[in-house]
Parts: C-alpha cells; sequence; structure tokens
C-alpha cells in the first residue's frame, strides 16, 4: 500500500447502533415532541355564525316612595271649625261689652262682682288694714290713733269719725281704755272697679285701767271706693 493511496477507512457502525440523543422528558399534559401541542377551543358551530345580539341599556326609573296624602278636610268638617271661632269669638265680645262696654258695671244679686280678681283681692286688704286702725284705740295716744285712722277714710267718713271719737274721748282715756284688733277672715261681698264691699271678723280685745274686760269677735262690711290716694273706708257697719 503506497504512501499516497486513500486513508483507512472509518468503522462502520453496526446495524441498528443509533446515534444517542436526549429523549423529551414526559411532561404532565403534553405530548411528546418538542413543541407543546396547540389545542383549539371547541367551537359551537350553532353559535359561531349566529350575529351577537345587540344590548340596549334603557335608564329606569325606579319609583320614590312619597309621604301618603293626607285626606283634605272635608266641607262638614271646615264649617263645623268656622261656626265654632265665630260663636267664640261672639261670647268674648259680648263678655267685653258688658264688663268694658259701660261706664259703670252695674253690681247685682246675680253678679256681685264686676271686677277683675286682683283689684278686688287689693281691695279687700285695704279694707282689712284700715278697719283694724279704726277699731284699734289706746288712752297713750289716743290723738294721733284718731288721726291715722282717718287718713284711711274718704273726707265725709272721717269728718263722721273725728265727731264721734271726740265726743268719748275723756271718759276714753280717763278710763285708760285700750283696744286692740286683728284679722281673723276677709272676703269681696261686692265689687266693681270703683267700689269694693269686704266682709272682715275682727277679733277683738278691750281692756280698761290694766284690766281684761271683753273679748269678741265682730263681723264689719267695710265699704271702699277707688280715689286718687288709693282705697278709701267710705262706710263701715257691724252685722
Amino acid at each position: 500500500m503506497s504512501a499516497s493511496g486513500p486513508g483507512p477507512r472509518p468503522p462502520k457502525r453496526p446495524l441498528g447502533a443509533r446515534t444517542p440523543t436526549a429523549r423529551p422528558r414526559k411532561v404532565a399534559g403534553r405530548t411528546s415532541g418538542t413543541e407543546d401541542p396547540v389545542v383549539d377551543a371547541p367551537t359551537d358551530i350553532a353559535t359561531q355564525d349566529a350575529p351577537e345580539p345587540e344590548v340596549h341599556h334603557e335608564h329606569v326609573e325606579w319609583p320614590v316612595e312619597d309621604e301618603p296624602e293626607r285626606p283634605a278636610p272635608s266641607r262638614r268638617t271646615t264649617g263645623l271649625l268656622v261656626a265654632l271661632v265665630v260663636l267664640l269669638a261672639a261670647v268674648a265680645a259680648g263678655e267685653a261689652f258688658y264688663l268694658y262696654g259701660q261706664d259703670d258695671p252695674v253690681v247685682s244679686s246675680e253678679r256681685p262682682v264686676v271686677t277683675g280678681k286682683v283689684a278686688a283681692t287689693s281691695a279687700v286688704d285695704a279694707a282689712a288694714r284700715s278697719a283694724v286702725d279704726i277699731v284699734s284705740s289706746s288712752f297713750r295716744t289716743y290723738d294721733e290713733q284718731v288721726d291715722l285712722a282717718a287718713s284711711t277714710m274718704t273726707d265725709s267718713f272721717a269728718e263722721e269719725f273725728r265727731q264721734t271719737k271726740a265726743e268719748i274721748r275723756e271718759d276714753f282715756i280717763a278710763q285708760k281704755t285700750e283696744v286692740t284688733a286683728e284679722v281673723a277672715a276677709q272676703g269681696v261681698v261686692q265689687a266693681s272697679a270703683e267700689q269694693v264691699v269686704a266682709l272682715v271678723f275682727l277679733d277683738q280685745s278691750t281692756t280698761k285701767a290694766g284690766t281684761d274686760l271683753n273679748v269678741a269677735q265682730y263681723k264689719i262690711l267695710v265699704t271702699v271706693v277707688r280715689t286718687e290716694a288709693g282705697w278709701l273706708v267710705s262706710q263701715m257697719e257691724t252685722i
């Protein structure tokens, strides 16, 4: 064999022999091969060709719950209310006319008090205080007490009172007489805006020369009239 001849042949591969290649690993869910199979999703033939339905979005207004309507008052009810208002107004007007429509409200046995409670109470209080000042007397302060009592009276009644007190003055002082009085009860008998008659219960105690002489209770009707100086006594009467 010469040096220029072909070189030695490579050894032949035995039959059945294969080039070793890395076998693909089996992955769960995959088939053998180098690429993942592409699986098309099943298509429904019935819906594949059908056009998509048009969707119309309509604005729906939901009903709003309002407060229940109150039934209007009936004509009969309205008429009764109007009649009642008219009646009350007429009564009030009649009362006002009776009390204030006259210059001097008339006192009667059916209606002895025709003035307000406050005015009547004030007049009765003045009558009771004046009765105590008029009845009370002491030989020590006789003249001063006469002047005090006279200041609670009208001029005409004060003149009568002074005349009576002057007639008994000497005996009263000589016997060292003292008379005290307290109001036990009082109330109104008749009352108008200008004149009030009060009933006054007096507990009276009389002593002479320091000796208890008499303790008694008297009921006196005291009439007072309204003047610029207030309520003044115009008359007193023991009953």
